[in-house]
């Protein structure tokens, strides 16, 4: 019985068909899978701080006296919060009982760091005899983005024993600066005194040189027109 032979070729034709299918299905398993790209985030920008506001204001005057001796006070605040303002100059004038100017002078010139509030004196003899009040209004040499050096005062206390009605007396006070000042640096000192009420009563200058480091104590003379109820002291150096 004779048996079918199948022809050689289908089976060549079968094996190439197979190898083919072979071939495609590891030729597609290897294709990679494309790669996404991070999608790029911008920098943020950071916010550009407000301007600030660069001025030097007087919040409140007053004027001491005793015999041919005024003292005009200035309380200045400097409204900047990233600003010094250095050579600031005080312009009084000094006001007498019926509203008449009596004498315009000039304050030694000040530095106010940012947000800094200092008083200021001057000194007038003779032509600003029995002012009853005083004006004030200031200059600003340069503004500066600077914290600058500033000053706090603590132990201040008054003396004028058996004082009464205008007088001068002293204040004493311990200063201590924001960072150590080198010795023979030259501070000018500033105090004013004010009633219960809070009202300017008088005040006085000095010019101190420093010993160097942090604090020392000074004393600060004042014309007064009555015994005060309090007395502050204040001072600025050159930055």
């Amino acid at each position: 019985m004779f048996r079918a032979r199948r022809a050689p070729g289908a089976a060549i034709g079968l094996i190439l068909l197979l190898g083919s299918v072979a071939c495609g299905s590891l030729t597609a398993a290897r294709t990679p899978t494309p790669t996404a790209r991070p999608t790029a985030r911008p920098t943020p920008t950071p916010t550009p701080p407000p301007p600030d506001t660069e001025a030097v204001t007087v919040a409140a005057t007053g004027v001491g006296t005793w015999q041919l001796v005024t003292a005009p006070v200035a309380i200045l605040h400097n409204v900047a919060t990233r600003h010094g303002a250095t050579q600031v100059v005080v312009h009084f004038t000094a006001i007498g009982s019926n509203g008449a100017p009596l004498e315009a002078l000039d304050s030694v010139a000040v530095d106010l760091p940012p947000n800094a509030t200092l008083p200021v004196t001057a000194d007038c003899t003779d032509a600003c005899n029995n002012a009853a009040s005083a004006t004030a209004s200031v200059t600003v040499g340069k503004w500066v983005e600077s914290n600058g050096i500033s000053f706090l005062s603590s132990g201040t206390a008054y003396q004028c024993s058996g004082c009464s009605g205008h007088t001068n007396g002293n204040v004493s006070a311990t200063l201590t600066s924001s960072i150590p000042l080198g010795g023979n640096t030259a501070v000018a000192i500033f105090a004013y005194c004010s009633d219960a009420a809070g009202g300017i009563v008088g005040g006085g200058a000095s010019q101190l040189v420093w010993p160097g480091g942090t604090s020392t104590t000074v004393n600060v003379s004042v014309i007064v027109n009555t015994a005060p109820a309090s007395c502050a002291v204040g001072a600025s150096t050159g930055w």
